[in-house]
């Protein structure tokens, strides 16, 4: 590694492990290789190594210390998928041994990037950790994950109490299950005011209490328990006066041009960025304010008793966020939940009010809900049965916010905008 050229590269957080694997490949030296001690998830390392046909990886595992839901054979199937079979070597055995035999394999390479998911204990980690230092590069870069886990935070700080060639350049709690990001410096032997602050901000966060004999450890919050979300939903047809619905669409047609296309709320927010989720194009509130505030009360008569069909609590709904969407030929939704991002953790049910030209212009459009499993802060889970919504004109929806759904694709023939699937999405939901 050239002394701190990858830290400045990695100023912001990366967005993935496979974006922070991905740039501190790119800055490995032709005498260095990669390592990364465990398996239990090698996908992030496997699919950016294409990026670099010049680099060599390596991925070791103690079977005595995990046992990974994937086996060799797996992750072999993974290599051979991406192509990789003379740039990635797999090993099993002790790591001490590991270590040594990786040696005699590449006398002439040192270790440039270490990359660590292996969740073990306290002690053992502080020992891998300095027995690492023999096969290190003069300048390498150490990436420790789950430092969620106060057992290894505190052992990565007591590495560089013991070795102060360890310097903690990086903590992103939120990449991974808690990134801790360490130099290796041999040019560097002692404590910067940097390391001072991170050791002065962390150790008591984890470090309860210690003597010779003895650690006690603070652990993070423990996982919510899985809940489970049935793909149940409401719908209710006639639901507004026809000569509103006629007028609804009406004003949708003739605010064509105030319509912009719809984004994600990824944290790439760009229409380029949200076209890989999603394809159609949204009319803010303004722009028909008098129709949503009839949809609003309409919507507020009957949502306790749907609340109740769809066994949701009652609540007094404190936010109430609106939006026209107009999905023409070739639009689409991919699966996504309506309150994964913290911009829409509010929302607990969602409800959506379908309008468009009698006969329906358009084929598909299907609102698809699926049984979802969820536990943060994991991504959601399809599970079981889904449901479909066909759309129909003047009818409204409700369904759970937590659902995992999606918006199967339009087809439109006339292709003209006057012939979209209209609809009014709205979100209920309660203050903090």
């Amino acid at each position: 590694m050239h002394d701190q050229a990858f830290i400045q590269d990695l100023t912001s957080q990366p967005e993935s492990l496979a974006q922070l694997l991905d740039r501190v490949l790119s800055h490995l030296q032709p005498d260095e290789i990669l390592c990364q001690i465990g398996w239990v998830e090698p996908s992030d390392l496997l699919a950016v190594m294409p990026n670099h046909p010049d680099k060599l990886a390596v991925i070791l595992r103690d079977p005595q210390l995990t046992q990974p839901p994937n086996s060799a054979e797996d992750i072999q199937t993974q290599i051979a998928k991406y192509g990789l079979e003379d740039r990635v070597l797999l090993l099993e055995g002790s790591i001490p041994d590991l270590l040594t035999e990786l040696d005699q394999l590449f006398p002439e390479t040192r270790i440039g990037v270490c990359y660590n998911v292996a969740l073990t204990d306290y002690r053992t980690h502080l020992l891998q950790s300095l027995l690492l230092r023999e096969y290190f590069s003069q300048v390498a870069l150490y990436i420790v994950n789950h430092c969620q886990w106060g057992s290894l935070a505190q052992a990565n700080l007591d590495l560089m109490g013991v070795d102060p060639c360890f310097h903690l350049e990086k903590v992103w709690s939120n990449l991974g299950n808690g990134i801790h990001l360490l130099v290796w410096n041999t040019q560097q032997k002692g404590l910067t005011e940097e390391d001072l602050a991170y050791i002065q901000t962390l150790a008591p966060t984890f470090l309860l209490a210690a003597n010779p004999v003895s650690l006690t450890f603070t652990e993070p919050d423990p996982f919510e328990p899985f809940r489970f979300y049935p793909c149940k939903y409401i719908k209710i047809d006639d639901f507004l006066p026809a000569e509103i619905n006629q007028a609804i669409l009406a004003k949708a047609i003739a605010c064509q041009e105030q319509f912009i296309p719809a984004k994600s709320y990824s944290k790439n927010n760009t229409e380029a960025e949200s076209l890989k989720f999603r394809r159609s194009v949204r009319l803010d509130l303004a722009h028909f304010q008098e129709y949503g505030s009839l949809l609003r009360e309409k919507t507020v008569a009957v949502a306790p008793k749907i609340f109740a069909e769809l066994g949701i609590e009652n609540f007094d709904i404190q936010i109430f966020e609106m939006e026209m969407i107009a999905s023409y030929d070739g639009c689409y939704f991919t699966p996504h939940t309506d309150n994964s991002y913290p911009q829409t953790a509010f929302r607990q049910v969602s409800c959506v009010y379908y309008f468009h030209k009698d006969p329906k212009p358009y084929r598909g459009g299907e609102l698809r809900i699926y049984d979802t499993r969820r536990r943060a802060p994991d991504p959601p889970i399809m599970y079981g049965a889904y449901d479909e919504v066909i759309p129909t004109n003047n009818s409204m929806v409700f369904f759970s916010s937590s659902c995992l759904h999606e918006i199967l694709p339009v087809f439109s023939p006339s292709q003209a905008f006057a012939d979209s699937r209209f609809t009014i999405n709205t979100w209920l939901g309660a203050q903090s």
